[in-house]
């Protein structure tokens, strides 16, 4: 069993919950990390379409396009036909934008700021230093036009996060495949050690996942036989989860992927004093008490 605390795919997760509270204090319903991602991809460089926006901003296809007509229909963002190819059509920021962006940019600095504060202020740069790496694989891309008005994506710790959780997902599929989620194994990792069971909102705080979110994954696990559901002896109205021996059996025979998927995330630093470093800092973030309970999503 790997334990949730040591893994970075887990770390990061906290981390990006972490950072969408601390996003959602700040704007509420306003604007959303994704959309501002995408105001960055864009910046001064009005040649870019809208596939080329979604890879700068490290979207999906699907996601792009729904931060996109909400921008547009806010009136930040236009579409223009490229003069070199009538088909093509290339996105560029609105005067509305453009005069709102100074302020939004300062807010946004604000939330980034506030994901680093945990960590000593000697150590943040390095921290996102290291971070890029991971998000990235490596180095990332040069950047094109910068805009002085709006954030390098590259250098905030929150889109990086939205990257790394990317970086897990892809080499969890890789590697383990469909035999469990990430977010299941983080519940069957966190019953392992209870072997007297804990209630539902409990292995929900342990695992790191929201409620609802919770409820669904037991559910799941149960169909499976990985997770049986018990009556308290001491409270008839309460129910507890215990890992069945199917479960341990299965979690057993994952272990070795699992371990490859956090060595995978940690493969772009340098060295293992590095990578030790960089946990011991990412573990300040994930498990930070300046924000409640968890919830996803960020720039």
């Amino acid at each position: 069993m790997v334990e949730l605390r040591e893994a970075p795919g887990h770390l990061v997760r906290r981390a990006q919950q972490r950072h969408t509270l601390l996003w959602s204090r700040e704007f509420g319903g306003d604007l959303t990390g994704p959309q501002y991602a995408v105001i960055c991809a864009i910046g001064a460089d009005s040649t870019l379409d809208q596939r080329a926006v979604g890879e700068r901003a490290s979207l999906d296809k699907s996601s792009t396009a729904d931060v996109v007509a909400r921008l547009e229909g806010q009136g930040w963002l236009r579409f223009r036909k490229d003069p070199a190819d009538a088909r093509r059509k290339t996105l560029s920021l609105t005067a509305l934008a453009r005069t709102a962006i100074p302020d939004v940019t300062r807010r946004v600095a604000a939330v980034q700021a506030s994901v680093l504060a945990p960590l000593p202020a000697g150590t943040r740069e390095a921290f996102v230093d290291a971070l890029r790496l991971v998000a990235y694989a490596g180095e990332p891309p040069v950047p094109g036009h910068v805009d002085d008005s709006i954030l390098v994506l590259a250098n905030s710790p929150g889109h990086l996060i939205r990257r790394a959780q990317q970086v897990h997902t892809v080499a969890w599929n890789e590697e383990v495949g469909r035999v469990m989620t990430a977010p299941q194994y983080a519940v069957l990792s966190a019953l392992w050690s209870h072997a007297e069971g804990v209630d539902q909102g409990t292995g929900a705080e342990l695992a790191s996942v929201d409620r609802s979110s919770m409820a669904d994954i037991v559910a799941r696990l149960a169909r499976r036989g990985w997770v049986a559901r018990t009556r308290d002896v001491a409270d008839a109205r309460r129910r507890l989860l215990t890992l069945t021996d199917d479960a341990r059996g299965e979690v057993a025979q994952i272990t070795a992927a699992v371990e490859r998927v956090q060595v995978r995330m940690l493969a772009p630093l340098p060295d293992e004093r590095d990578r030790g470093l960089f946990l011991d800092r990412l573990r300040l973030l994930a498990y930070a008490e300046d924000v409640d309970g968890p919830d996803p999503a960020g720039p």
